[in-house]
């Protein structure tokens, strides 16, 4: 008699990276259009935190396989938005 193995969904689960973190809600709608407009995906959580007189840090995370596509994609982005981001190197 067969046994039949578990199904898992494989080595890839968990393996996201966070990407950048900013305070500025403006910041974050931007990096989440560009994101969406070059089909990468993300995740992204806002963190309660005091940073700066900031309570909120917005958290953008990507699969490890789209880390340099996704960094490259943020690279592009308009100089105002990209001072107000911390990238992050994995």
């Amino acid at each position: 008699m067969k046994k039949n193995k578990p199904k898992t969904m494989g080595k890839n689960i968990d393996r996201d990276v966070e990407l950048c973190r900013t305070t500025n809600a403006r910041v974050s709608s931007q990096m989440m259009r560009t994101l969406v407009s070059h089909e990468i995906p993300f995740t992204q959580n806002w963190v309660r935190v005091t940073y700066n007189g900031a309570k909120e840090v917005c958290v953008i995370s990507t699969h490890y396989n789209q880390y340099q596509r996704a960094r490259r994609v943020l690279d592009h982005m308009e100089v105002v938005y990209r001072e107000r981001m911390i990238l992050h190197a994995v």
